[in-house]
């Protein structure tokens, strides 16, 4: 409980912080006239479509332990998205977790699979980074070395969770480790191609869209002929602050980080804050909209059947 206050209470502050600066610098926010309702409706678009193959992406090594449909799964996941913005951590995952041992899956099958989406998630979003620091490298010339470097560590962060998710079931399954239940379960688990390579293509859907959706954004408020590719980098260097929740969803958190990066891209940390915030309530919105779908697709077989 203690714990719990303690990370509202630095949301709240880093929230505070946030506004305070942004009325601090009302002057210089003429420029949100630019983002038109076209842009808007691209960005809310493109999350619905991101957060589908996201769903995707958790669905497939999920289903190698437990018989499970796709909205049903949806609907579980953004309870556990509402719930992360009550309780960090464990509010998302309590609400899976608790949902799913009801079906029938251990809580190793759910970490593991759960581990497995999020690191090729990871890799997903390095090699976008990547591309798009080496198609800003060919058309403005080379970046700030401290953004190739962040970027590099994405990619190296993704390849390595990826070298030991492949490593570990062997690890554990050395006769050393085989009295230990915990480690024995894990030993069970493998890596197959198969599960790789749809959660990698449901993964790099997921992050491209969500890449479009910040170069949309930058390239509206920032304007120039670059700010997209900018834009999109920007938001894979800061992926990983998308699956380490510090507060409840990670609010003040990813926006400072976010506006933080941007500013070694040239932008101003006003429109870095603004992007990140707009991205939130977009995103946020795409997932309450995929949700209705859901709820209308499930009822329309029901009356069907």
């Amino acid at each position: 409980m203690g714990r719990r206050r303690l990370m509202t209470a630095v949301a709240i502050l880093l929230l505070a912080a946030m506004a305070a600066y942004i009325v601090a610098r009302r002057g210089e926010l003429g420029y949100l006239q630019r983002l038109s309702i076209n842009v808007l409706l691209a960005t809310l678009a493109c999350q619905l479509l991101a957060h589908l193959m996201w769903n995707q992406a958790m669905l497939v090594p999920l289903r190698q332990h437990v018989r499970l449909g796709y909205w049903e799964l949806f609907a579980v996941r953004s309870g556990g998205l509402l719930a992360s913005y009550v309780v960090p951590v464990a509010g998302n995952v309590g609400v899976r977790l608790a949902y799913l041992r009801r079906r029938g899956l251990r809580y190793p099958d759910f970490v593991w699979a759960t581990t497995v989406s999020s690191v090729l998630g990871l890799l997903a979003a390095a090699m976008l980074g990547m591309l798009a620091l080496g198609a800003l490298w060919a058309v403005a010339g080379p970046p700030p070395p401290l953004v190739a470097g962040l970027a590099a560590a994405v990619l190296t962060l993704g390849l390595a969770g990826v070298a030991s998710l492949r490593w570990l079931p062997a690890f554990a399954g050395h006769p050393r480790f085989r009295s230990q239940r915990w480690v024995a379960v894990v030993s069970r688990h493998e890596m197959t191609l198969r599960v790789v390579a749809q959660v990698l293509a449901a993964s790099i859907g997921r992050h491209l869209f969500s890449f479009i959706s910040f170069g949309l954004l930058y390239q509206e408020l920032a304007g120039g002929r670059t700010q997209f590719l900018t834009g999109g980098l920007v938001y894979a260097i800061t992926s990983p602050m998308r699956i380490v929740m510090v507060t409840p969803g990670n609010l003040g958190i990813i926006e400072w980080i976010v506006g933080a990066v941007g500013t070694l891209l040239a932008f101003d940390l006003t429109t870095g804050l603004v992007v990140a915030l707009v991205f939130r309530a977009m995103s946020l919105a795409g997932q309450g909209v995929g949700l209705l779908m859901g709820a209308a697709l499930v009822g329309v077989r029901g009356s069907a059947a």
